[in-house]
């Protein structure tokens, strides 16, 4: 690195949260230009830079505003004096005096002058810029890593996709065709063209090798140095420069605006200060005399161009890289090894995924390579207010950009962002208030992925006020990379009326297997609800643990294991309402399968590990079944479900039930069908036979029982379609009507009643809840209608169902014993009938009837409408009944969006015949800035728990929410 020290000393400390969410600055063009002059430089008389698009239409020529940042790739054409002009209709001629500079990505032209053919038809119809360059004097041309070839005079062919951009000192200069150098320019090119004619390079000078690296991880030397342009940031400020020599080394100095261009990188600033080698000035000039030595009349004016070593910026500091813009003070920049000290910084990037701005703020960033940061005093928010609502910060943050560069030949930026991550320190805060802080936070995300996933402020009556939070396990563990398939997330939750809580939720899907692992501990410290009454746990140490896991193994075998434990009985309805009565039942078990064509046979293992659960243990069970086998050339189907093992009925502690100790099972079900078709009616008569034996019963001793059963089942479909309805006011147009009826009926026979056998599992032998068991016969019936029709813009008509209905009625010879029906519901003859019209797009009207035809009365009755009544109001209204239950509801409900700032939701059921409310949900939205507000009253009878409080959720982060 160059010794500065002697001319200028700058003290930097501090710098900026650079790139939480992508790495890099921004990308603009290449550029360079002539060698510094020894006096002031006067700002251009004209704008400084221009550029010339690929042309859409015939329009094209006129020189547009360079943009201070573009990431399309141009080609970047530079000199003192530019003089522009059409040869042709669609042929754009450029000649460049003095300073004469072509650069691409790929290529780098410099010489003293040159001209420029530019075909904008060709450009218009291949979307590339393809560019004729002739170039004298001291010309040199090289391509990236490449070595430099020398030539007193050249014509080149240059191509790129994107744009032209020039940069000039002095306004463009209209038609120069009677100058000599385009006319030496137009001979050489025509011999190109009709020949292939090119000019031997006068020398050759070999491309620089790298020298060894050795430097800490993370830091990246340069490759080939790129040269800078350095120009007035406008025409009205005065720029001033200065330059000395010492130690070899050229220091520079503008003050009052200027931009600096290097490769993808463009800076703009008040003041600037650049180190640069002197060798590579005297280089750079190719004999001409040094900036030092030069005439300050001969300079005037010019832009500027070196191969800088380092650079100091201050007032006012802009640098745009890529897909960010970085704002700061002072910067301190070491371009050899893109190095880089920044004080003040503010960075303001895109979240693509989210559709919101992201910016970055730090006392401090010192970067280590191009996309390698760490950051102090950093913080980040998606709210650009300079006092932000809301914000997440840490003392000291490590950043490296893992964002994967554009594949060749596609342009554009990634879709995503990648980001390795280490904070200490991290605390989230809302308006300076701190909401929570982890010591330590580190990981690998992309910008649709933070560490905090969840965050909620909460009271409920019977946990009080609590902070509910989750977060993605990995990263808090510093994981620079989650294992592939694995999702794990950490529950940290505070009640004060419970205490603190720890839990952890994971899930894994694999080629060869999947699961997932559940749990939640906490040292509870309040009281259960349950029914309405406060219960006592019966231990402070409370908590929960799952595991399911299925694995896939060699021929076509396949594993499943379960383990569960839960605290005591209430744990899961308290914590997990909507796991423990609506999803799989917590066991414990080991199960085999081995499935092939249409059979399969099983090993099944269980135990009971919490005694308030009632279980069936099996040590263990031994299943074949059969399903669909064809017999007699597909006339007959057969089915088998065969099963032995060793059982033991475990029920609840708290029942008066009494356990087995243990019994031998056998049992096998064998069922033949005869699928039958008469006319347009399909009909499907079948047997069943059962054996079962039971070592152990209720009576005592063991048991033989036989079982037969027979029946059939039916189904057909009868439809019409009516062309000549037409119906605006119903918007009604033709109508199709389907029938479909069906039938299922059978009787069965059995040695050995229900009663006298212990009630194992329900799916298992044994169980007075399958049906089968019992003597019994059952008769449903079904006829259900669909009336269609076509609704929509013209050319555009869907079919639609207009109106369903959906008639079953069910009869049971014997309602005394067991009295539990196929569905586990009450056993008596009924009717249930259910029907839906949509009467228009944006009403839909329906009811629910099931009426017991034993006893004459009403078991359920449910009328309801769901309205759009404009695209800001939405509403429903109806009525339950449930008379064996006391209850009769009426419910509405309503989404209303006030304005563009409020929006309001209701949920209102009133019983009337217990007189109560039954339940109210309110939630009010207000849009704030970068915030959604929500105001949340919920109360229900059912529970009896109540709910009132605030929720905040930034726009664009769905997973963080703050409520109370």
């Amino acid at each position: 690195m160059i010794n500065r020290n002697r001319t200028l000393a700058v003290v930097l400390t501090g710098a900026a949260l650079v790139m939480l969410a992508g790495g890099g600055y921004a990308r603009a063009a290449d550029a360079a230009s002539p060698s510094p002059p020894a006096e002031t430089v006067k700002p251009p008389a004209a704008a400084p830079s221009a550029s010339l698009a690929a042309p859409s239409s015939g329009k094209s020529g006129r020189a547009a505003p360079t943009k201070t940042a573009s990431s399309a790739p141009v080609i970047q054409v530079s000199g003192r004096v530019i003089h522009t002009w059409f040869e042709r209709p669609g042929l754009k001629v450029i000649l460049v005096i003095d300073g004469f500079t072509v650069m691409t990505r790929q290529e780098q032209l410099t010489a003293r002058d040159g001209v420029i053919w530019f075909d904008e038809e060709e450009a218009r119809k291949t979307g590339r810029v393809t560019i004729g360059v002739y170039a004298e004097t001291g010309v040199e041309y090289r391509k990236t890593g490449g070595e430099t070839e020398k030539f007193d005079s050249v014509y080149v062919v240059m191509e790129t996709p994107g744009e032209i951009s020039l940069v000039h000192d002095e306004p463009l200069r209209p038609d120069a065709s009677n100058s000599e150098l385009y006319l030496r320019a137009k001979k050489l090119r025509q011999e190109y063209v009709t020949r292939g004619v090119r000019e031997t390079p006068t020398g050759l000078v070999p491309a620089p090798q790298p020298g060894p690296k050795v430097q800490a991880p993370g830091v990246r030397e340069a490759g080939v140095p790129q040269e800078i342009s350095i120009v007035a940031q406008d025409d009205v400020r005065q720029v001033n420069f200065s330059s000395v020599v010492e130690d070899g080394v050229r220091i520079s100095t503008w003050t009052g605006g200027v931009y600096l261009i290097r490769g993808d990188m463009e800076m703009a600033c008040d003041n600037l200060v650049i180190w640069t080698p002197e060798e590579s000035v005297r280089e750079a000039a190719r004999g001409k005399p040094s900036a030092a030595e030069a005439p300050a009349a001969k300079t005037e004016g010019a832009a500027v161009r070196r191969v800088a070593a380092e650079a100091y910026l201050e007032g006012h500091v802009r640098i745009v890289q890529g897909r960010r813009i970085l704002q700061c003070s002072q910067v301190y920049y070491d371009f050899q090894r893109d190095q880089a000290l920044a004080i003040n910084t503010k960075i303001k990037t895109f979240a693509k995924t989210r559709e919101v701005p992201v910016y970055y703020y730090a006392k401090e960033v010192r970067q280590l390579g191009r996309d390698t940061f760490i950051g102090t005093d950093a913080w980040m928010t998606t709210c650009e207010f300079a006092e932000p609502h809301y914000d997440v910060g840490a003392r000291k943050l490590s950043l490296k950009d893992l964002t994967p560069e554009p594949e060749p030949g596609k342009e554009g930026a990634p879709q995503y962002r990648r980001v390795r991550f280490l904070g200490e320190d991290v605390q989230t805060r809302i308006r300076g208030f701190p909401a929570s802080y982890w010591p330590r936070l580190a990981g690998d995300f992309t910008e649709a992925d933070t560490a905090l996933r969840t965050i909620r402020i909460e009271h409920r009556n019977n946990r009080g006020t609590g902070l509910v939070t989750q977060w993605h396990l990995f990263k808090l563990l510093g994981m620079e990379q989650e294992p592939p398939g694995f999702d794990a997330y950490l529950d940290i939750d505070g009640w004060s009326k419970r205490g603190l809580a720890l839990g952890v939720q994971s899930g894994y899907d694999r080629k060869d297997f999947y699961g997932e692992f559940l749990s939640y501990y906490l040292r509870d410290s309040g009281e259960d609800s349950a029914g309405g009454q406060d219960v006592e746990p019966p231990n402070q140490n409370r908590g929960r643990a799952t595991w399911r896991h299925r694995q896939f193994l060699p021929q076509n075998w396949e594993m499943t294991l379960e383990l569960s434990y839960i605290s005591d009985r209430n744990f899961m309805h308290e914590f997990f309402r909507e796991e423990d009565e609506t999803g799989k039942r917590q066991e414990t078990l080991l199960y085999l399968k081995k499935q092939q064509d249409d059979w399969a046979l099983t090993l099944l293992a269980s135990a009971r590990v919490e005694n308030f659960y009632t279980r069936t243990e099996y040590y263990p069970q031994i299943g074949y079944n059969m399903i669909g086998h064809s017999l007699w050339d597909d006339r007959l189907t057969y089915f088998q479900d065969s099963e032995l093992s060793v059982a033991r009925y475990r029920p609840d502690v708290d029942l008066d039930q009494r356990a087995s100790g243990g019994a031998l099972l056998a049992d096998t079900i064998h069922e033949v069908d005869l699928p039958l078709s008469a006319g347009p009616v399909r009909v499907v008569p079948f047997v069943e036979g059962r054996l079962s034996y039971f070592s152990e019963s209720l009576e005592g001793g063991s048991k033989f029982r036989a079982l037969a059963k027979e029946g059939l089942r039916a189904a057909t479909q009868l439809w019409r379609t009516y062309d000549g309805v037409e119906n605006d006011l119903l918007d009604v147009h033709r109508i199709r009507h389907v029938n479909i009826f069906d039938v299922r009926a059978y009787t069965a026979q059995c040695s050995v009643p229900s009663r006298d056998l212990f009630p194992f599992d329900v799916t298992e032998a044994g169980t007075p809840s399958v049906q089968g068991v019992d003597d019994t016969g059952v008769v449903e019936l079904g006829w259900r209608q669909r009336f269609q029709t076509k609704r929509g813009p013209p050319g555009k008509q869907e079919i639609v169902d207009w109106i369903t209905t959906d008639l079953e009625a069910t009869f049971y010879d014997n309602r005394q014993f067991p009295n539990i029906a196929p569905d586990g519901g009450p056993v008596f003859n009924n009717l249930d009938f259910r029907a839906q019209w949509r009467a228009t797009d944006a009403a839909t009207l329906w009811t629910e009837t099931k009426y017991n035809t034993d006893h004459g009365t009403l078991e359920k009755f449910t009328v309801g409408a769901l309205i759009t009544h404009t695209p800001r109001l939405t509403y429903t209204i109806g009525h339950r009944l449930i008379p064996d239950a006391h209850s009769a509801q009426t419910f509405f409900g309503f989404d209303y969006v006030i304005n563009e700032k409020w929006r309001v939701g209701l949920l209102e059921m009133y019983d009337f015949e217990r007189r109560e409310n039954a339940r109210t949900h309110l939630i009010l939205t207000r849009r704030l800035h970068r915030w959604l507000m929500r105001i949340k009253l919920e109360k229900s009878a059912i529970n009896g728990e109540s709910f009132a409080g605030i929720e905040f959720q930034p726009i664009g982060i769905s997973e963080v929410q703050v409520g109370w």
